[in-house]
């Protein structure tokens, strides 16, 4: 599969601790230092993770701004104007979920710290796409800030997706109690497709 062969590629890449060891050590520094905000980013006071539940923010802003902005084309402002005002706050919220995210990365180690620095490095180069598109909109470059943006789109899916590599591949930010606490009926999920009877 192309997504394992992505996944083994970044794991093998060791020249990324060069850079993550400072930026995790500084992290860590801060957390250490600020033991409230340390529990806050963590989730602590919600039971589990606050990265996972903040990233919907950006995910579902920038879903509308999508939709918006290809539903806006030879249409009034309105729809103009929603899109723009949803890029701005999937980027609020993409700066919010990122400190949750650096927090839970600050944990990380190994092959898993590798993969968090490109996820957070894809979500950096994301930002900088939909800061330019609403450069570019609130200056009359509507056609290019949907091109950035649409960009930027494309490549949140694929951050998203390395996102879920580092929780269900490696564990990061899963409790360590989770396979205690599992349901006693759970129903298994078969490995092959189910025949439909027909």
């Amino acid at each position: 599969m192309i997504g394992s062969a992505v996944v083994r590629g970044i794991e093998e890449q060791d020249w990324i601790d060069r850079m993550a060891d400072p930026l995790q050590r500084g992290i860590r520094a801060v957390l250490e230092r600020a033991p409230a905000l340390a529990r806050v980013l963590h989730g602590k006071f919600l039971g589990h993770p606050l990265h996972p539940a903040l990233v919907t923010i950006p995910i579902g802003a920038w879903s509308c701004t999508l939709a918006l902005d290809f539903a806006s084309i030879g249409r009034g402002r309105r729809l103009r104007r929603g899109a723009d005002a949803s890029a701005a706050v999937g980027l609020a919220g993409a700066l919010v979920a990122a400190f949750a995210g650096l927090a839970d990365w600050s944990t990380t180690l190994g092959a898993a710290r590798r993969i968090g620095f490109v996820h957070g490095a894809t979500n950096l180069a994301i930002a900088g796409l939909y800061g330019a598109s609403l450069a570019s909109r609130a200056v009359g470059l509507r056609g290019l800030g949907i091109a950035l943006s649409s960009t930027g789109f494309g490549l949140a899916g694929a951050s998203a997706w390395l996102g879920g590599e580092l929780i269900y591949r490696y564990g990061v930010g899963v409790g360590h109690d989770a396979c205690e606490r599992r349901p006693e009926t759970q129903i298994p999920v078969p490995e092959a497709p189910i025949a439909d009877g027909g």
